[in-house]
């Protein structure tokens, strides 16, 4: 048999067959044999320390005179970027703008975390080092005295809250995250949902990725590895935005503003994946560490699919969608019981759809308010070589907008949350008036309204949008308080499609 046929039987399985079990896939000894030699990648150090160093040296300085500036313009409201912010929300999303404009501007980037490297030690230099590289301290468990002599947590064991995720095996892989056997590997990888060649390096399958749990409550000790006691609670599979190229799971926005106020608020544990940025890890390395989150929370934690709500901000939204595609067209190579497993729920928080413009009008509208900048997704999509793929920019496992109603039918439950002057509004609304026409839902809703009602459009499409609000403003130390209401109705939606599966 060809190395060829190895990859496509596979992947015509899902159509040809209505098997209800895991199917044991062959894998291409050719790319087995591309495992065994790789090496893991290795990333880069000083470029990422002098970018940070020069905007330091030049962020810190002016923001003496900047900041003071902001401050006298922001007194008067009509002379606020939006004169309904208070006095301290607009002087604050200013300097968030001045932030975002020059980490653009300079390229910054935190340096990639690594399983046993300094900054994932359990030392005070390790946590000093971390915050340094704009990573933050980590998840958030706090545990009691009984809890650390239990699982005789030290530096030898390390923190509950944080994991290393094993790189998923390659008999989980086909179409967009075939991987491939060498560098002149010449097969054509065919599947419902990709035809091309294969995308992924091996190297990757030996790189351990980095999660940070962020529970529903500070003394709750996450699930562990192969535990006797299966997990009772749904959980949150979560990742974070920043284009694909900035910020990370454990930092002070993305994790102790989103990810803990979250699973404070919403009563759901939060499993955050800490995947690589761009261009160290170009598409579609993000989409199968992603995966790899995913299966570590089935395989080694034991949660059943109808556990795991997936989501994320911004480009993390993004990569939602894309790990529900890959789950759902090759549920068949992931699951047992394949055509029997539902996944409860999508969140979308400030989702990024479109990486193609379509014209959406909020985008020039609201720019000039906004935290960021039309050019933060041209980076986005520069660094992980959208644009270089075997498929267009407007396919749909890049634009989720361009995806067919009977995708969009056959999407779960989504809550997608917008900032009502954020430059990605009308793409929310787009998207969550693609669904309720493919799923036969009312094309209206009450975007305004703060309570969400129980039963409000079978809970399969909510869209709320907080007026006045800016682009992921979950992650704005002054907005958090408002991030938080949205939080709770997104707990509620959770009890709510719980009683749908």
């Amino acid at each position: 048999m060809s190395a060829v046929t190895f990859e496509t039987k596979s992947s015509s399985a899902s159509s040809s067959t209505s098997s209800l079990v895991r199917q044991k896939r062959q894998v291409d000894p050719n790319v087995l044999a591309a495992i065994k030699r790789a090496t893991p990648p290795k990333p880069k150090i000083l470029i990422p320390l002098l970018r940070l160093l020069l905007f330091q040296l030049y962020f810190l300085p002016t923001s003496f005179i900047a900041i003071p500036l902001y401050m006298l313009r922001c007194i008067v409201p009509r002379f606020r970027l939006n004169r309904n912010w208070s006095f301290i929300s607009a002087v604050y999303i200013m300097v968030v703008r001045r932030v975002m404009r020059n980490l653009i501007r300079f390229g910054v980037q935190p340096i990639a975390p690594r399983k046993g490297g300094l900054r994932d030690r359990n030392t005070l230099v390790a946590t000093v080092a971390s915050c340094l590289n704009l990573s933050g301290p980590g998840g958030s468990v706090v545990l009691a005295k009984e809890n650390i002599k239990a699982l005789k947590l030290n530096a030898t064991h390390g923190r509950p809250d944080k994991v290393w995720i094993p790189p998923a095996g390659p008999e989980y892989l086909d179409g967009i995250l075939a991987v491939k056997a060498g560098p002149n590997d010449r097969r054509k990888i065919v599947t419902d949902v990709y035809t091309g060649p294969p995308l992924l390096d091996a190297k990757w399958l030996k790189w351990s990725i980095r999660a940070l749990w962020f529970t529903h409550k500070p003394q709750i000790v996450p699930s562990q590895p192969r535990s006797k006691n299966k997990p009772t609670r749904p959980v949150m599979c979560y990742f974070h935005g920043g284009a694909g190229v900035t910020f990370n799971a454990g930092d002070l926005h993305m994790g102790q503003n989103l990810a803990k106020t979250f699973a404070r608020h919403a009563g759901i544990d939060v499993f955050s994946v800490d995947y690589n940025l761009a261009p160290f890890a170009p598409s579609p390395v993000q989409l199968y560490q992603a995966l790899s989150g995913y299966l570590y929370l089935v395989d080694e934690l034991g949660y059943a699919p109808e556990q795991i709500y997936i989501g994320g901000d911004s480009h993390g939204s993004w990569l939602t969608l894309q790990l529900e595609r890959y789950l759902r067209s090759y549920k068949h190579l992931l699951f047992e019981n394949a055509e029997s497993v539902k996944i409860p729920g999508l969140v979308l928080l400030s989702p990024w759809i479109a990486p193609e413009d379509l014209s959406f009008r909020s985008r020039e509208r609201n720019v000039g308010q906004d935290i960021i900048d039309l050019s933060y997704e041209d980076w986005g999509v520069s660094a992980q070589g959208l644009n270089k793929l075997p498929f267009p920019l407007s396919d749909p496992w890049n634009t989720h907008a361009n995806k067919s109603p009977a995708e969009c039918a056959a999407l779960p439950p989504c809550f997608i949350a917008n900032g009502g002057s954020e430059t990605l509004v009308d793409e929310g609304q787009h998207f969550a008036n693609m669904l309720r026409k493919a799923k036969g839902l009312p094309s209206s809703t009450s975007n305004q309204r703060i309570i969400l009602s129980p039963g409000e459009l079978n809970c399969k499409v909510v869209h709320h949008v907080y007026p006045h609000q800016v682009h992921d403003y979950f992650t704005v130390d002054t907005e958090i308080s408002k991030a938080a209401k949205v939080y709770k109705q997104i707990g509620t939606w959770i009890k709510f499609t719980q009683t749908l599966l």
